[in-house]
C-alpha cells in the first residue's frame, strides 16, 4: 500500500498538516468513513460512496503520528476492460491522479497532494473534490469501455460479422437504402425530431415520427 500510494515520500519532511485536522475534514465530507487502522507509517480511512469505495491515505512524518507529510488516494477496478489508448485518454483528463493496470489484472487509480503550507478546510476540499472529479473521470471511461462487453451478442462473433456495417457506402447511403421500403426521409419541420417549439408539440405533418412515408403531403 506504501508503495503504491508515495514512492517518492519524505516522512521527514519538515512541512505538515495536522493529522486531527485532517480527519475532521474528512468526517465533514463523508458520510461513510471507516478507520482501518494504521500500517506501516500510513493513517488509512476507507470511504464508501453509493457503491464505490476508496481508500483516504495519510502519509505520517517519522515520530510524529499526528503530523501528516501526504495525503493519498486509492481506488482499485477490477474486471472493467479498458484499452491502452482508453487508459492514456482518461490519465489526460486527471487533474491529481494516474490510472494504471496493476500486476493483478486491476486498474488502480492512484492520487496525491503533499502537505504545503498552513491547513485549511476550505483549500482541503478542493482536492477532495478533484479527486472526487479524477473518479467520475475513470468511472465515466469504464463504463462506456464496458457497455458493449455487457451486452450479450456483443460476445457472439456470429452476430458481430453479421451485425458490421461497412463504411464503403456513405451514410447517406445508407439512410436511403434503409428507408427505401416504404420512402422513408426527414421530415423537414422537424428536422426529424417529431415536436415543434419549447412546449415539444407534436409535428403535425409527420405525426410525430420525424419522417415523412411516401404519399405524404407537407403543410
Amino acid at each position: 500500500m506504501k508503495r503504491l500510494l508515495s514512492v517518492k515520500s519524505d516522512r521527514g519532511a519538515r512541512t505538515f498538516w495536522p493529522r486531527n485536522r485532517i480527519v475532521t475534514a474528512l468526517l465533514n465530507r463523508y458520510r461513510e468513513l471507516d478507520d482501518l487502522g494504521e500500517e506501516d507509517g500510513l493513517s488509512l480511512f476507507g470511504v464508501s460512496e453509493g457503491e464505490v469505495r476508496f481508500v483516504v491515505a495519510l502519509i505520517l512524518i517519522e515520530g510524529a503520528k499526528d503530523r501528516v507529510a501526504e495525503v493519498g488516494f486509492l481506488a482499485r477496478f477490477s474486471g472493467f476492460a479498458l484499452s491502452n489508448a482508453q487508459l492514456e485518454s482518461l490519465n489526460r483528463n486527471l487533474h491529481i491522479s494516474v490510472a494504471t493496470f496493476h500486476n493483478d489484472g486491476d486498474l488502480y487509480v492512484i492520487g496525491g497532494v503533499a502537505a504545503a503550507g498552513e491547513f485549511n478546510e476550505g483549500s482541503f476540499s478542493l482536492i477532495l473534490e478533484a479527486w472526487k472529479r479524477d473518479l467520475l473521470v475513470i468511472l465515466h471511461g469504464i463504463s462506456s469501455a464496458s457497455f458493449v462487453e455487457a451486452f450479450p451478442a456483443a460476445r457472439s462473433a456470429t452476430a458481430l460479422r453479421f451485425a458490421m456495417n461497412k463504411a464503403g457506402a456513405s451514410a447517406e447511403s445508407l439512410f436511403k437504402t434503409f428507408a427505401g421500403a416504404d420512402g422513408a426521409r426527414l421530415c423537414p419541420s422537424c428536422a426529424g425530431r417529431g415536436r415543434l417549439g419549447l412546449l415539444a408539440r407534436t409535428c403535425g405533418p409527420c405525426s410525430g415520427s420525424g419522417f415523412l412515408r411516401r404519399g405524404s403531403v407537407e403543410q
